[in-house]
């Protein structure tokens, strides 16, 4: 699985995860649980992800299953339309 989001979806994830499970480059399957993504750290992704992105992800999207892996959580985020940012071109 190859990852197709772009750095600020990375940084703003790594920036709630413990300092111990910063990895670079982020798995598109890191068990996000298991690396310290609790409650609060969630929220405050949400509310990131939300504010960077200029999406609302809806009241039914907010499972456990959205925030099991970066891979599952950049899906729910292309379906309420992000995208990752244009590469700047060469010049």
């Amino acid at each position: 699985m190859t990852r197709q989001w772009d750095e600020r979806f990375t940084a703003l994830l790594t920036s709630v995860l413990p300092a111990g499970a910063r990895t670079a480059p982020v798995p598109p399957d890191l068990d996000l649980k298991k690396a310290g993504l609790d409650s609060l750290a969630t929220i405050e992704l949400l509310v990131s992800l939300e504010d960077e992105y200029g999406v609302e992800i809806p009241e039914s999207a907010l499972t456990s299953a959205t925030f099991a892996t970066p891979a599952a959580l950049w899906q729910v985020l292309q379906e309420q339309g992000a995208r990752p940012a244009a590469l700047p071109s060469a010049a």
